[in-house]
């Protein structure tokens, strides 16, 4: 069926949409949300044998450039939650380490007028051992009720850290697009979209 009124489904590599920045001649804030699906036990006796299978700990993070210069990763990693009220102007609001959380994890883009690039990632701490099995989802919503929805529907069973969607600024709005291209971790994508970080190895 076609998407309601306001709704877009980025279905594919590469397909994008602009989302306004201006509500009341303002700024509006962006709100990126990642979810996944905590697996089930098997039914049966089975299922009371062998109890649920471990619970997938997905992050939401992004790596940003903003039209000044200054770059940077937000992440639960490191505890890098950002700031609401100071630059980047981009907020992480908590690690839902087991997926119990109804509504994921949330990324805030408060001052989106300000960004030049933003690369958004998910990446599977531990837990499952592929995004095949956990049906992650992306949505990105404006105060205008824009909401585009990035379905990670092609997994690579191979790697673990996701490309999920690029944000760049587009005029008067900014424009999404699709990536989902999979990597082993930060390094490999981060020398893709050229922000030239220094890492090293890191836990929770």
């Amino acid at each position: 069926p076609p998407a309601a009124p306001g709704k877009v489904s980025l279905e594919k590599r590469g397909a994008s949409s602009a989302v306004s920045l201006k509500k009341g001649g303002g700024v509006q804030p962006i709100h990126i949300n990642l979810n996944w699906d905590k697996p089930e036990a098997p039914k049966g006796i089975m299922g009371f044998l062998r109890g649920a299978p471990e619970a997938a700990d997905l992050d939401l993070g992004c790596m940003y450039r903003l039209k000044d210069g200054m770059k940077g990763v937000i992440q639960p990693l490191g505890e890098r939650f950002g700031s609401r009220t100071h630059p980047p102007y981009i907020f992480l609001d908590k690690d839902d380490r087991s997926g119990a959380s109804s509504d994921g994890e949330n990324l805030y883009l408060v001052r989106p007028d300000l960004i030049d690039l933003v690369v958004v990632f998910a990446m599977i701490y531990e837990g499952s051992a592929t995004f095949a099995t956990v049906n992650g989802r992306l949505r990105i919503k404006d105060e205008g009720g824009s909401e585009v929805f990035v379905p990670l529907n092609t997994p690579d069973p191979r790697n673990t850290f996701c490309a999920v969607a690029t944000i760049r600024p587009d005029g008067s709005s900014i424009r999404i697009t699709k990536e989902e291209r999979y990597f082993f971790g930060h390094k490999e994508c981060d020398e893709v979209y050229g922000f030239g970080f220094r890492w090293v190895a890191g836990s929770k």
